[in-house]
């Protein structure tokens, strides 16, 4: 294979799209999920073999950068390649693109782990179709936090807020009833508005003033699945902050027990919806961040 090849593709609807009026930050992890699964078959492990084998394949980690916005009706195609190959991992890339426009849209890196070490011949096309990661798709401004396995008990004394309380439904669980990485990005997206009230910034009168917040880059960790039935918490907190960027830290917890399923490092600004321009905080914006800040 040894080049980039074709794993997915779709349109964008509207029902996928915020208050922006682009492609929410969830559906480009689905993107990149479904995309490794056709890469792994194209390999020779797609779902069929990995039951043949007796093998469970997860996702372990998620990088993504957002380059360009996708808008309604855009269409969307994924390429990939494998960039790293171990006795029970796999480092996938995925190269989205609107194939209407020039450049990259966004760029996706996922870890995929096996329970078992990976068979003979499917490492062997791995190792043979591998090419470098491409300098565009390393981490910019995640990856520092070293986000702890907290309890949520903890994250509350760390300062963390609650912006999220839900139960997990069937339909948002994969084949093995597992909570799909889609929706737990979903839920940090739908917490946001409340991080930035938080932080002392009226959502309603932004949207008033075409004033939104984009994501730009998010580096999401899957520790423990969530599965149909449960009920989670999401908490979240400011790690960090530029004159132009927030930094905000995400745990997914599983309610009954406090344990952590998941946590994520998201990279924020401040959007102008009229000429599609990121905004500048102003020294009283930066001052109020600075008071709500959290150290992990």
């Amino acid at each position: 294979m040894s080049e980039l090849t074709p794993t997915f593709s779709t349109a964008v609807n509207t029902w996928q799209c915020d208050e922006n009026d682009h492609l929410n930050v969830q559906f480009y992890t689905q993107f990149g999920h479904e995309a490794s699964a056709h890469l792994l078959a194209q390999l020779g492990l797609g779902p069929r073999a990995q039951r043949a084998e007796g093998l469970t394949v997860t996702a372990a980690e998620d990088h993504i950068r957002y380059l360009r916005e996708f808008r309604v009706v855009d269409a969307v195609e994924v390429r990939s390649v494998p960039v790293e190959i171990g006795e029970r991992h796999l480092l996938a890339y995925h190269e989205i693109r609107n194939p209407a426009e020039a450049g990259i849209a966004a760029t996706v890196r996922r870890r995929i782990v096996c329970d078992r070490p990976w068979p003979a011949a499917f490492r062997a096309r791995a190792e043979a179709a591998q090419m470098p990661l491409p300098q565009a798709a390393r981490p910019r401004s995640v990856g520092t936090l070293a986000l702890p396995d907290l309890t949520l008990e903890a994250a509350r004394a760390a300062g963390l807020i609650e912006v999220g309380r839900t139960a997990i439904t069937p339909d948002q669980c994969d084949e093995r009833g597992e909570f799909l990485p889609r929706h737990q990005s979903g839920r940090y997206s739908d917490g946001a508005p409340l991080m930035w009230n938080h932080m002392g910034f009226d959502r309603a009168a932004m949207q008033e003033r075409q004033e939104g917040s984009v994501v730009v880059e998010m580096l999401n960790h899957y520790r423990r699945p969530l599965r149909a039935g449960d009920l989670a918490v999401v908490m979240s907190g400011l790690a960090a902050f530029t004159a132009k960027t927030v930094v905000f830290a995400h745990f997914l917890f599983e309610a009954e027990t406090g344990t952590l399923a998941a946590c994520a490092e998201a990279v924020g600004m401040k959007f102008d919806q009229k000429v599609r321009k990121i905004m500048t905080f102003s020294s009283e914006d930066q001052a109020r961040m600075a008071a709500r800040q959290i150290k992990l």
